[in-house]
């Protein structure tokens, strides 16, 4: 329980400079309330001198104890000031924290509606190896899932194989090169794991697959990328089976309407997302 100036019967604080009574009923007085002038002040705390307060000071000689006791309906006062702030500081934090929430919730609720399209349009493109396929919660959870865990990941294209014999050699020169090719980049922590796709074969560089622990490198590296003066080498995201076949879907869409004359639209990527865009002259492009 906090001490109380023996004066105002405000409570006692780190903040406010107080002294405490050296006579018989040893409170603690504010200094501002202890009407000591600046060098008494100053004679208390350097040459650790004794202060009593005026009651104690009048009483010392008969021996009593003088009433400094606080009465109930101050505390009480006191107490309902603090639970009142308290009250208001607990409705503030539920209500931003509800704010949060619903936030999120529109957030996967409108993620889950994607993912239901895309997979819907998955489906009708390919009926002979999802015939039996149903549209359901269990689909859009594992491809949620999916792909937050690749969202942690980045595809390193066009790196030459390692001729190392042994498997850590080749790990360490792969690491080795990595590195080197962010360094111009920015300043990336090393990854996780690293891992080549596929069988080697000669004369193929099969993909790389770099992990981190969480997204934020992975997300750096593939911002950094756009400005990546070496272009020999690549980064690309993880993508899911499903994001994969919807990209592809949408480059051979645009690919058959510019062999088909249509030289009025762009190819343009939204959170590495493909879209056919309209030309306009005025305004740039449209979204199809």
């Amino acid at each position: 329980m906090p001490n109380f100036c023996l004066s105002c019967n405000s409570a006692i604080t780190p903040t406010t400079p107080s002294i405490k009574c050296n006579g018989f009923c040893k409170k603690y007085c504010h200094i501002k309330c202890s009407s000591l002038t600046d060098a008494e002040v100053t004679d208390v705390i350097k040459n650790s001198s004794t202060w009593s307060c005026g009651k104690c000071t009048q009483t010392k000689t008969n021996n009593e104890q003088p009433n400094h006791s606080i009465t109930a309906e101050v505390i009480e006062s006191i107490m309902a000031k603090q639970l009142e702030l308290l009250k208001k500081e607990l409705q503030q934090s539920m209500d931003d924290h509800f704010r949060q929430l619903n936030d999120r919730i529109a957030t996967v609720e409108n993620n889950v509606k994607i993912i239901q399209d895309e997979w819907a349009e998955f489906k009708n493109n390919n009926n002979n190896s999802v015939e039996n396929s149903e549209i359901n919660l269990n689909n859009v959870v594992s491809e949620i899932e999916e792909r937050k865990q690749r969202s942690c990941n980045v595809m390193l294209f066009n790196i030459p194989e390692s001729t190392a014999a042994e498997l850590a050699g080749r790990v360490a020169e792969d690491l080795q090169k990595v590195m080197s090719i962010l360094t111009p980049l920015g300043t990336f922590p090393q990854p996780n794991k690293m891992i080549r796709l596929g069988s080697k074969k000669p004369n193929v560089k099969r993909p790389l697959k770099i992990i981190y622990d969480s997204e934020t490198a992975a997300r750096e590296i593939l911002r950094s990328n756009k400005s990546n003066p070496n272009r020999e080498y690549h980064f690309r995201p993880d993508l899911t089976v499903l994001q994969r076949d919807y990209n592809n879907r949408v480059r051979k869409e645009y690919l058959d309407r510019t062999a088909n004359g249509e030289s009025d639209i762009v190819l343009k990527y939204k959170n590495n997302c493909p879209f056919i865009a309209k030309q306009n002259v005025k305004g740039g492009p449209s979204k199809k």
